[in-house]
């Protein structure tokens, strides 16, 4: 199923821990919104990119070790790599030059760099920038990396 023109529901889906990966009708949507509003503008400036996870039923996400409160769990996130431009400039148009509404924005710094972003939420800060050095650490992004 195709959610947006760069974007199928099997890639914002796709699981390499063989677990089942389906998400129900409300997840669905909410990924068809990740997928128009935030994900497409991000290709549409910066070309492909590819999606290292969406959607993660619990099972998924416990055995990624993601937060129990993950908005993956949700279809509200997907954590990416950019194919065509560096990471970080994607990061910084993202947070400094976009009109994207997201909740959160956060450019992991490790081994391998990727960028998670997730749709606005409710009760919680929203446009939050952070950068995570190592995991389960953030820092708030205040215009440069180091």
């Amino acid at each position: 199923m195709k959610l947006s023109e760069n974007f199928s529901l099997s890639e914002l889906t796709k699981t390499v821990t063989g677990l089942p990966n389906q998400p129900d009708v409300e997840e669905e949507e909410k990924l068809l919104y990740l997928a128009n509003f935030i994900l497409q503008p991000i290709r549409d400036r910066w070309g492909k990119i590819h999606i290292n996870s969406g959607y993660r039923s619990p099972a998924v996400n416990q055995r990624v070790g993601g937060a129990d409160t993950s908005q993956h769990c949700y279809g509200e996130a997907a954590d990416f790599i950019s194919l065509e431009a560096p990471l970080k400039d994607v990061y910084r148009w993202i947070v400094e030059d976009s009109r994207l509404a997201f909740g959160q924005c956060i450019c992991e710094i490790r081994a391998t760099d990727w960028i998670h972003v997730s749709l606005p939420r409710i009760n919680k800060p929203n446009h939050e920038a952070l950068i995570s050095p190592s995991p389960g650490r953030y820092i708030k992004f205040e215009g440069r990396f180091a």
